[in-house]
């Protein structure tokens, strides 16, 4: 996006400074004027308004300049719409793996509602080596 933006703005600055450039100089140089014609037989025939060669020169560069920003912006759209895609799925699948956890938990807890004693035994004695160890 800042690409573009500073194409965009490169442009307008190109377009200024070649306008400014294209103002001063004299009628022959750039003063020949184009006309675009387009014909479709029987249906249609569009003319355009006499435009001076260089302002044509002038427009085409920098709407070349925009498109090309245009075209190089793509490719990092469809990386964002691809890495947003991705992160949904990685959600869903931490949302399932949760949801797994505590189903097996609580089949766990049905299995053996009592801890035994020397699993009690064993566990506050690690308990005990975690609160030594932190201290």
């Amino acid at each position: 996006m800042k690409r573009l933006i500073f194409a965009v703005i490169m442009a307008l600055l190109f377009f200024v400074l070649l306008n400014f450039i294209y103002c001063n100089l004299d009628a022959a140089t750039f003063g020949y004027e184009v006309q675009f014609k387009f014909y479709v037989p029987y249906i249609m025939a569009v003319q355009s308004v006499p435009i001076p060669l260089g302002f044509v020169l002038l427009a085409s560069f920098c709407i070349g300049m925009v498109a090309i920003a245009l075209i190089e912006a793509l490719p990092s759209l469809f990386k964002t719409l691809d890495i947003r895609a991705k992160n949904k799925r990685i959600r869903q699948l931490e949302r399932e793996l949760t949801v797994v956890r505590q189903i097996s938990e609580k089949e766990r807890n049905r299995q053996d509602p009592y801890p035994r004693a020397e699993e009690t035994s064993a566990s506050s004695k690690d308990d005990e080596k975690k609160d030594t160890d932190n201290n």
